[in-house]
């Protein structure tokens, strides 16, 4: 018998583990020496007690959750609560907008009459407008009409009197054609000569400078030890008579000796030739010459 009880004690103990603990974590129970002629009471008591206190632990787990369960599912009526009360509201919301909407519809539709009616009184006001606008149209092209006719008139008389204006412009512009053609063969001819003028001039200044240079040059000795192929600047100052008044180097050669016999040749060459015409002669009051003898 005491084997018994310990082996029920055992299988109940067992048994009352709960399913979501850990298999790593259950011992193996280490196999109980039980002497079949010694009962230990206490043992007995102590193991009792122990699978009492697994099963009220069990029963607290469990209604804890049926008590969480209820009250989520408490809290999620309360939700759809609050979201049938929100709907609710919609819809009457809805329902509000849907009556001031017609409301609206209604307004806008009398604004439409009252704008039908305006337009209908301010087209038949456009029609009495267009019968005046015509019967002034009329009226005024019948002035219109007569001025054209009193303008057309006027015109003719204008077109006349253009005409005689013409004829005496066209007599008097051929006069002053006639006036300005004799004009340009005067100044044709008068370019002719003052060509030939500038021509003669220039042909006189050149022989003139020719005959200056050459006879400058006659009169130039060339100094000791100045090489060959010098040349220099002079400004010569003359009078009319072909005097030499001033001799002054623009431009030196590079030797001194040179520049020297140059300004020496032409004081020794005065009278210088120059023209005798006095128009041409004022280009050697003041000339600059190049003196290059070897050239």
């Amino acid at each position: 018998m005491a084997l018994t009880l310990h082996l029920s004690i055992i299988a109940l103990f067992m048994f009352s583990i709960p399913a979501d603990t850990s298999l790593a974590i259950v011992k193996k129970p280490e196999p109980v020496i039980i002497e079949a002629t010694i009962l230990d009471e206490s043992a007995v008591t102590a193991k009792a007690n122990e699978l009492k206190q697994r099963q009220e632990k069990k029963k607290r787990l469990q209604q804890k959750q049926q008590q969480d369960y209820a009250s989520q599912l408490a809290a999620e009526k309360q939700q759809l609560q609050q979201l049938k009360n929100k709907r609710l509201q919609a819809e009457k919301a809805a329902k509000e907008q849907a009556v001031q909407h017609k409301k609206a519809a209604q307004k806008e539709q009398q604004k439409l009459q009252t704008i039908k009616q305006k337009l209908a009184v301010e087209k038949k006001k456009q029609q009495e407008i267009v019968k005046q606008r015509q019967a002034v149209e009329k009226k005024r092209k019948a002035q219109a009409k007569r001025v054209a006719e009193e303008k057309r008139k006027a015109e003719i008389a204008k077109q006349e009197a253009f005409k005689k204006q013409k004829i005496a412009a066209e007599k008097k512009q051929k006069a002053q054609a006639e006036k300005l053609r004799l004009e340009a063969a005067r100044q044709v001819e008068l370019n002719k000569q003052r060509a030939e003028n500038a021509r003669i001039a220039a042909k006189a200044s050149a022989d003139a400078a020719a005959l200056i240079k050459r006879k400058v040059t006659q009169n130039w000795n060339r100094p000791d030890s100045v090489p060959k192929n010098l040349k220099c600047k002079i400004r010569i100052g003359l009078i009319a008579s072909g005097d030499v008044m001033s001799v002054v180097i623009v431009e030196s050669s590079g030797n001194p000796l040179f520049d020297d016999s140059a300004e020496r040749a032409v004081r020794k060459a005065s009278p210088l030739p120059v023209p005798k015409d006095p128009r041409v002669f004022k280009q050697f009051r003041s000339f600059s010459l190049e003196f290059s003898p070897d050239k």
